[in-house]
């Protein structure tokens, strides 16, 4: 491995030849470590019995919030809590403002909890 007195005589396009190179091997090394993480993980749970979809929801507290659900990101809205009864396809969570179906079914004599979903 160079020492820093080393790199000192190195021109610039050496040195980002150098970084470019020092870049890609990471990326090799991080890649090829992870997998084997992975796999021996993998193993582990086969041999406990286990599938791999379990692990992956064993792991779903350890995400961070935001892919904590499945499906999930930070521009998505809560689960639904809602639905309109004429289009179960249309949902709502039941925070913000009420979407139109909601209204209209409010306004024709519907309560709030014959949409509740089960």
């Amino acid at each position: 491995m160079s020492n820093p007195a080393d790199l000192t005589r190195l021109s610039y396009a050496q040195l980002r030849e150098l970084l470019q190179q020092t870049e890609t091997a990471l990326a090799e090394k991080r890649a090829e470590e992870l997998k084997v993480l992975v796999d021996g993980y993998a193993k582990k749970l086969a041999a406990g019995g286990f599938s791999v979809q379990e692990g992956i929801e064993a792991l779903r507290p350890y995400l961070p919030a935001k892919f904590a659900k499945p499906g999930s990101s930070a521009s998505t809205t809560r689960a639904a809590k809602y639905a309109n009864p004429e289009n179960v396809e249309q949902t709502w969570g039941g925070i913000g403002k009420q979407p139109a179906w909601f209204r209209d079914q409010l306004a024709k004599g519907r309560a709030r909890e014959d949409m509740l979903l089960p």
